[in-house]
C-alpha cells in the first residue's frame, strides 16, 4: 500500500486526460463483474483522492469472506483485505497532518500469489463498488468504515497480468458494465466539511428523521467529551397493541439507542423479541479526545466499533426486523415527550434525564452524511452551536456553587451538586421548598401513564424526631413494585421489591445506613439504583448491595411521601412520618417545588408548605385524675418513644405500664423535669432530663426515650440529651396495660420506688409515638377515665405583666393563673390590697386566693 505523491509520473499524469468524479455522499458506481469474474494471483489497484472527510469508503470489492476494502479512516488510508483465511489490515498515516487535506493523493495497492492467495473478484456476487456501499452488502463489511465517500476520485484503475480495467474512464464514457448511482459529476467539485455541532447542556438535542432500517442498516459519528453520562442515540418503535395506559403490555417495543455510562459507551438494541444491552467500549471514552463510533446490522447479527475495535452482536428473540416509528433524537430527548411517550426502561440514561453534553461531527446513516448545523438551526435547537472547542480554563475555579452546593467540571461548564445544601437551581440559588408533616400529612404525585424503570437517582432531605416514619415510596396499581425510604429505629431504611414474584425464600431487598437520625437535625438521603446494584448514602456515609433475582424493572404509577395511601400489595404498612422534608428529587424531577409551583397537575396533598411547628393529634387531660388506658407497650429488645407535652404543672405521670417480675417503665414530671424510671430486671433506675429549666411553662417540648439492643438509654428533652448504659438483663418483659396521663388513685401507692408521681398529669400531649405505631390516644384507647379530650386550648387566661400587681409573681395553673404575693407588701388574689398594718393584726401573707386576717379600715 503505497498513498504517496507519484513524481516520476507527474509528466506522464499531465500528458493524458484525467477522469475525475465527484461524490457527495450520495453517489458510486460499480462495475458488473457477474459474468466474467477475475481469478488473479497478481494484480494491483490504483486511484488518487482528494477529500475534507476523515471517514469513508473508496473501493470495497468481493463477497462476505474474499474481499478488498480501501477506505479513509480517521484521515489515514486503510486496507482490509481478506481472501477466506482471515483479514489482513493496513492503516498509513502520513508524517505530518492527515490526508483529509483536500489535497490529491495517490494510492496503488499491489499483490502476489507470494504475499496472499488467489483473489477472486466477484463482490457481493455482481459489483465492485466505488465511493459507497449499497446497504444490502454493509454487514459483510461488519468492523469497517461504513461512511460514503465525500470528495473526488480520480483515475481508479484495476490491472493484472491479463487485462487491466479503467474504471473511472468506463463510467465517464457510460459503459454497459458500469452501474451509476446519484447525481455524479465528472470533475472535481470542493465538498464541504460536516459541521461539528456542540450540545451546550443536557436539555440541548436535534430530532433526525425516521431511520428505516428494519432489516439492514448503519450509523457512524465522531464524539467528544469528558461527561461521564449522556444519551447519544435513540429512537423507538409503538407497542404491539398498545391502547392509552397500556403500559403493562407484554409486547415490546423496539428501540435502538446509544448512551454513555460511568465512561463507557454502550449499545441498546430490541426488535420486539429481547433487548441487548452491549457494552461495546473496553475503555473509558469520556477522556476529551475525538471518538469514532461505527455501527452495522443485518437482522439479528451485526457489530459496533469503537476507534476500530469491533464488538459483534446477535439480537435475543427470532425478530429480524427494527421497525422504529418515532424520529432519531440526537443528543436528547424532548422534554414535553417524556412523560408521555413510555421510555424503554433499559435506557437508563432515558429515565435519569441525562441528555448529552459534548461534541458531535461526521454523522453518517446508511452511509449519508447528516448536516447537523442545518438541522439544528432549521429546529432553532437550544443548546446547540456549531463548533467544537475545549475551553482549557477550569470551570470550577471561580466558585460558582452557592450555598454548599460541590461543583464538578463539565465539558465547557460546571454542574453543582446541590444535593444535601437545601437549595435547587442551576448554581443552588434557589431555597428548595419544605413540607411539615404532623403524621396525618403526605404528598402524593399520580403519574399520568405507568413508569417502568431500571434505574433511579433520588435524594430529598429530612428533619424528625420519631424514630419511625415514611419519607418516599414508589407504589403501584397493578404489583407489590416499590422503592421505599422510612425512619426504622433512627436508622434510614431502603426498601426495594421488583416483580410480582420475588426469588423464593427472598423477600424485598433492604438496606440501613445512619444511627439517630430522629436528632430534629437536617439530614440528607441519596438513592442511586443501576439495575441490580444499590446505594444507599445518608450524610455522604454510602453503603451498597447487590439485588438477587431476575427482575431489574420497577414499576410505578404514584410517588408518595409522608403517608403510603397504596397499601393493597404490602403486609406491614410503614409507620405515618411526623417531620420535616424537603428537596425530594426523583431522576431529575423537583416534585415538592413543581408542587408548590403548581408545575404539574398530578400532584395531591395536604401536608403544609414551609418550616412549620408540629403537635400532632394533641389531647387535653384537663384534670390529675384524667387517664387512658392502651394496649401494652412493646419494648421488649428495644424501644423509641416520642411524644410532646405542654403543661403548666410541676408534677404529674405521663406514662406508666409494669410487667413480669419487676419489669416496669414510667416517664413523669417532677418538679417541672422529666424522670425516666425503668427496671429491666436489676433494680430501678432513674434518669432525668437535663433541661436547662423546668418545663412546666406551657410551652409545646419533645420528649424521645430510647432504648437500643446494647442496652443504651437515652433520654432527650427539646435539645438536650441523656445517656446511660445499663449492664445485665437486657430486655423489657411487660405486661397490662399502658396508663397514659395518670392512673387510678390506689395505683399510685403501690408504685415502684424511685417513682415520685402521687397524681396524674394535667395538660397537653400530642404526636405520641409508641415504637413507629401512632396512636389515636381516644379511639384507640381501652379505658378512658375523666376528662380527656381532643384538642388543646390551653389555660383559658395567661400570666401577663399586668396580672399580678406589686411585683408579685404570676404563677400559671393550667385553669387560670396565681399570684404569689409573699416577696410583697401585699395580699388578695392580684396582690393589689392594702398594706398590712405594723402592729401585728395581718397574718402571714400567703398565695393569692388564701384568707387573710386582721381588720381593715
Amino acid at each position: 500500500l503505497h498513498p504517496e505523491t507519484l513524481q516520476p509520473h507527474m509528466a506522464l499524469l499531465l500528458s493524458k486526460e484525467e477522469f475525475v468524479a465527484t461524490f457527495k455522499g450520495n453517489e458510486f458506481f460499480c462495475y458488473d463483474l457477474s459474468h466474467n469474474p477475475i481469478q488473479s494471483s497478481t494484480d494491483e489497484i490504483t486511484l488518487a483522492f482528494r477529500t475534507l472527510q476523515r471517514n469513508g469508503l473508496m473501493l470495497h470489492t468481493g463477497k462476505s469472506a474474499d474481499y478488498v476494502n480501501l477506505s479513509l479512516k480517521s484521515g489515514a488510508v486503510w486496507l482490509v483485505i481478506n481472501l477466506g483465511s482471515g483479514a489482513f489490515e493496513a492503516l498509513v498515516e502520513p508524517v505530518n497532518g492527515k490526508f483529509n487535506d483536500n489535497a490529491w493523493h495517490d494510492v496503488r495497492v499491489t499483490r502476489n500469489l507470494r504475499q496472499v492467495g488467489g483473489l477472486l473478484l466477484v463482490p457481493c456476487g455482481r459489483y465492485s463498488f466505488l465511493g459507497l456501499l449499497p446497504a444490502e452488502l454493509e454487514p459483510q463489511a461488519s468492523g469497517h468504515v461504513s461512511n460514503n465517500f465525500m470528495g473526488c476520485l480520480k483515475d481508479v484503475v484495476y490491472k493484472n497480468n491479463d487485462f487491466k480495467l479503467e474504471l473511472s474512464r468506463l463510467a465517464k464514457e457510460g459503459d454497459p458494465k458500469m452501474k451509476l448511482q446519484g447525481d455524479l459529476s465528472f470533475r472535481c467539485e470542493d465538498v464541504a466539511a460536516l459541521d461539528p455541532v456542540t450540545f451546550e447542556s443536557p436539555e440541548a438535542f436535534v430530532a433526525l428523521p425516521r431511520w428505516s432500517a428494519k432489516r439492514t442498516g448503519s450509523i457512524s459519528l465522531d464524539f467528544r467529551t469528558t461527561e461521564p453520562n449522556g444519551l447519544l442515540l435513540f429512537s423507538q418503535g409503538r407497542r404491539p397493541g398498545a391502547g392509552a395506559g397500556g403500559h403493562s403490555s407484554a409486547q415490546r417495543a423496539d428501540y435502538f439507542a446509544m448512551e454513555l455510562l460511568d465512561g463507557y459507551l454502550y449499545l441498546l438494541l430490541d426488535m420486539g423479541s429481547g433487548g441487548i444491552k452491549l457494552r461495546a467500549s473496553s475503555r473509558k471514552v469520556n477522556d476529551g479526545e475525538w471518538c469514532h463510533v461505527d455501527f452495522q446490522r443485518d437482522g439479528r447479527k451485526g457489530s459496533i466499533s469503537v476507534n476500530s475495535r469491533s464488538t459483534p452482536f446477535l439480537a435475543t428473540g427470532d425478530s429480524e426486523i427494527l421497525d422504529l416509528e418515532s424520529e432519531l433524537y440526537l443528543g436528547g430527548l424532548p422534554e414535553g415527550g417524556r412523560v408521555d411517550l413510555p421510555l424503554p426502561p433499559e435506557v437508563w440514561t432515558a429515565a435519569l434525564r441525562a441528555g448529552y453534553v459534548g461534541c458531535v461531527r461526521d454523522l453518517f446513516i446508511d452511509g449519508r452524511s447528516r448536516d447537523l448545523r442545518g438541522l439544528a438551526e432549521a429546529q432553532g435547537a437550544v443548546g446547540v452551536v456549531p463548533f467544537c472547542s475545549r475551553e482549557t480554563l477550569k470551570q470550577c475555579a471561580s466558585a460558582p456553587c452557592r450555598n454548599g452546593g460541590i461543583c464538578r467540571e463539565g465539558w465547557n461548564r460546571f454542574v453543582c451538586d446541590c444535593i444535601g445544601t437545601g437549595f435547587l437551581g442551576r448554581v443552588c440559588e434557589r431555597e428548595a421548598t419544605v413540607l411539615s408533616y404532623d403524621g396525618s400529612m403526605y404528598m402524593k404525585i399520580t403519574l399520568p401513564n405507568a413508569v417502568h424503570t431500571e434505574a433511579e437517582d433520588v435524594s430529598l432531605r429530612f428533619m424528625s424526631q420519631r424514630a419511625y416514619g415514611l419519607m418516599m415510596a414508589t407504589t403501584s396499581r397493578e404489583s407489590a413494585d416499590t422503592l421505599r425510604l422510612e425512619l426504622d429505629g433512627g436508622q434510614m431504611k431502603l426498601t426495594v421489591n421488583l416483580g410480582n414474584h420475588p426469588v423464593p425464600g427472598k423477600g424485598p431487598e433492604t438496606l440501613f445506613a445512619g444511627h439517630k437520625l430522629n436528632d430534629n437535625e437536617w439530614h440528607t438521603v441519596r438513592v442511586v439504583r443501576r439495575g441490580k446494584s444499590l446505594q444507599l448514602s445518608v450524610d455522604n456515609v454510602t453503603v451498597e448491595g447487590q439485588m438477587a433475582g431476575a427482575h431489574t424493572r420497577l414499576e410505578f404509577h404514584n410517588i408518595e411521601t409522608g403517608i403510603m395511601t397504596e397499601r393493597r400489595f404490602i403486609s406491614v404498612v410503614p409507620s405515618n412520618f411526623i417531620g420535616h422534608l424537603s428537596g425530594l428529587v426523583f431522576n431529575g424531577q423537583p416534585y415538592m417545588d413543581q408542587c408548590k409551583d403548581g408545575d404539574i397537575t398530578y400532584c395531591e396533598l395536604n401536608a403544609r408548605f414551609g418550616l412549620r411547628a408540629i403537635v400532632a393529634d394533641p389531647v387535653t387531660f384537663k384534670s390529675r385524675s384524667s387517664y387512658l388506658a392502651l394496649a401494652t407497650l412493646q419494648a421488649y429488645a428495644s424501644m423509641h418513644l416520642f411524644f410532646q407535652f405542654k403543661t403548666t404543672a410541676p408534677d404529674g405521670l405521663l406514662l406508666f405500664n409494669s410487667g413480669n417480675g419487676n419489669d416496669f417503665i414510667v416517664i413523669e414530671l417532677v418538679k417541672g423535669y422529666v424522670h425516666y424510671v425503668f427496671d429491666l430486671g436489676n433494680g430501678p433506675s432513674l434518669m432525668k432530663g437535663n433541661s436547662d429549666k423546668p418545663v412546666n411553662d406551657n410551652q409545646w417540648h419533645n420528649v424521645v426515650v430510647s432504648r437500643d439492643p446494647g442496652n443504651v438509654h437515652t433520654l432527650k428533652i427539646d435539645s438536650r440529651t441523656v445517656t446511660q448504659h445499663s449492664n445485665g438483663a437486657r430486655n423489657l418483659d411487660l405486661k397490662g396495660e399502658l396508663y397514659i396521663g395518670g392512673l387510678s388513685k390506689n395505683m399510685f401507692s403501690n408504685l415502684p420506688k424511685l417513682v415520685a408521681s402521687r397524681d396524674g398529669f394535667q395538660g397537653c400531649l400530642a404526636s405520641v409515638d409508641l415504637n413507629g405505631r401512632l396512636p389515636d390516644l381516644i379511639a384507640d384507647a381501652l379505658h378512658r377515665i375523666g376528662q380527656v379530650e381532643r384538642g388543646c386550648d390551653g389555660p383559658s387566661t395567661t400570666c401577663t405583666e399586668e396580672s399580678c400587681a406589686n411585683q408579685g409573681v404570676c404563677l400559671q395553673q393550667w385553669d387560670g393563673f396565681t399570684c404569689d404575693c409573699t416577696m410583697t407588701s401585699y395580699g388578695g388574689p392580684v396582690c393589689n390590697d392594702r398594706e398590712c398594718l405594723g402592729d401585728g393584726r395581718c397574718r402571714e401573707q400567703a398565695l393569692a386566693g388564701t384568707q387573710w386576717g386582721g381588720p381593715w379600715e
